[in-house]
């Protein structure tokens, strides 16, 4: 299924871990889907936490602060990761005492080698979450597309209903910057939605990924965005009843209003 699809660009010092990493997870937890995607989940949750951390390292010795909205979306991205580690741990995929122990000291390590490749470049680091990423696509995907007549018949966990189908879906939002504010909405039938879901989910954690090593491209918060905008279209509404106000009533400062001006103003923001 990797093969099939487009190709993730990366030099040769990322590719050879990455296919060193995945031969060694194909190896350890061959016919045991529910274990593997526990782990890959814990282990999944760690490059947010760490661009995180040197987001703020960075903030806190005063060197970068541009990308400071970005924390948000990171959070966002770990929270989601975390709701996938959730379900397999309903699924039952954490039982065994040694894959915890593989999972958890794998996770602590994979942590210290993203803090490394970011403080060398975070274009790397995000090269190779991309990579990580994609990887959890085609996983996810061949399981679901190999096992979709029975997925259909179990129900989804408790967990997944609430993540994908609760009122409060700000951080499902948060991490989706391909797309617009409350343009997806899963559904959650049985367990083959779940596990298209959290295809979908790894999907719009590569878009992110590869937007964060475009210097032409802002990473934004959809939420942030959204907030901006509203608050753009409030400032105008404002402006115009007050104008209206003062030129109903005779005025003079309504000569000084102008709202292009403001206008312009705020658009530095957008």
């Amino acid at each position: 299924r990797e093969e099939e699809r487009e190709q993730i660009p990366a030099p040769l010092i990322l590719k050879l871990p990455y296919i060193s990493l995945c031969w060694v997870i194909d190896t350890l937890f061959e016919d045991r889907p529910l274990p593997r995607f526990w782990f890959l989940e814990t282990v999944a949750r760690m490059p947010y936490f760490s661009y995180i951390s040197m987001l703020h390292l960075y903030e806190s010795l005063g060197w970068w602060r541009r990308s400071a909205e970005i924390k948000r979306v990171h959070f966002a991205e770990e929270w989601n990761e975390f709701h996938h580690l959730l379900i397999m741990e309903a699924l039952g995929g954490d039982q065994r005492w040694s894959d915890r122990f593989f999972a958890q000291h794998a996770a602590v390590f994979y942590y210290w080698v993203l803090v490394a490749m970011w403080l060398l470049s975070p274009s790397i680091a995000y090269n190779f979450s991309a990579l990580i990423e994609a990887h959890a696509v085609d996983t996810y995907g061949e399981f679901r597309d190999a096992n979709e007549a029975l997925l259909k018949q179990l129900p989804p966990p408790q967990i997944a209903l609430q993540y994908y189908c609760g009122e409060d879906l700000y951080y499902f939002d948060e991490f989706q910057t391909a797309r617009s504010k409350g343009s997806r909405r899963p559904k959650v039938q049985n367990l083959y939605d779940v596990f298209a879901n959290i295809a979908d989910d790894e999907a719009e954690h590569v878009n992110t990924m590869k937007s964060c090593q475009d210097p032409q491209v802002i990473v934004r918060s959809p939420n942030a965005e959204a907030a901006v905008l509203a608050a753009a279209a409030l400032a105008a509404a404002a402006a115009k009843l007050a104008e209206n106000a003062a030129f109903d009533e005779g005025f003079e400062f309504a000569e000084g209003l102008d709202i292009t001006a403001l206008l312009e103003s705020i658009s530095r923001f957008l």
